[in-house]
Parts: structure tokens; sequence; C-alpha cells
């Protein structure tokens, strides 16, 4: 009886603990989404490099990854502001995580060959938000310059 209610808790924390991981990837990719869009074009390079960042920060598979782009779009496109995808990455991850999610960022808005105004004035207010230090948002962008 012991062992069938510590399987069911420990089921329970299973899931929990997926569903918790979903909601972090869902957050990270809608913003990821709302730099893509932020200049007005889909553009296939953006949309290949989210997929590829999203395999390495989640090592989630393809299906998943394409799955979690359109639901993300769906709650980018919901969202009156960015409070409820920044809130949840301040109480996930520590400082360092989130300028690595700023170079993410980054990474996304290069990836046509150019940063947009529009697109570094949302990384900006992203950074802010999720409480990046200026300097870290700098680091951030010379980073991702030099990785693309």
């Amino acid at each position: 009886m012991i062992e069938r209610l510590k399987n069911i808790f420990q089921g329970i924390n299973t899931k929990d603990d997926k569903r918790h991981e979903h909601d972090i990837a869902l957050a990270v990719t809608a913003l990821m989404i709302e730099v893509m869009l932020m200049d007005g074009r889909l553009d296939e390079a953006e949309h290949n490099v989210i997929s590829s960042l999203l395999k390495q920060r989640f090592n989630l598979p393809a299906e998943e990854i394409q799955a979690l782009i359109e639901r993300a779009t769906i709650e980018a496109d919901k969202a009156h502001d960015l409070y409820q995808f920044t809130s949840r990455i301040i109480k996930e991850y520590p400082i360092g995580e989130r300028s690595d999610i700023i170079r993410e960022l980054w990474r996304v808005a290069m990836a046509d060959g150019h940063a947009d105004a529009y697109e570094e004035q949302l990384i900006r207010r992203i950074a802010e938000l999720i409480g990046v230090r200026h300097d870290l948002f700098i680091d951030a962008k010379i980073q991702a310059r030099e990785e693309t």
C-alpha cells in the first residue's frame, strides 16, 4: 500500500515536472516568436534558429519543437503584454541563464543578417523585464554576433 502511494505521488511529481518544463519552454519560445515577428516578416532563417535554439536548450525532438512553436505563436498573439512570459523566466532562471536567453533572442534577431531597430528595442525591453543589466545585454549582443 505504501509503495502504491509512493508511486502515485512520484507520478504526480513527474507530471508536474513535465508541465513545469513545458511552461518555461513555452515562455522562452513565445519571446523568441515575438522577436521573430517584430520586424513584420516571417523569416525562415529566424524560424530555423528558433528551432535549433529550442533543441539545444530543452533537448526536444523536432515534432515537439514544431508543436511548441505553433502553441507559442498562438499564446504570443493572445498576450496583451510580455509579463506572462517574463515573469515565468524570472521565477525559473538565475541571472546567468537569463543573460543566455537574451543572447538567444539576439541570435533570432540576427538570423536574417541584421537586427532591426524594433527587434533591438524589444530585446532591450525583455532584458529590463527579466532583470538583465545593460552590460550583460551588450555582452549578449556581442556574443550572438560572434556566433552568427
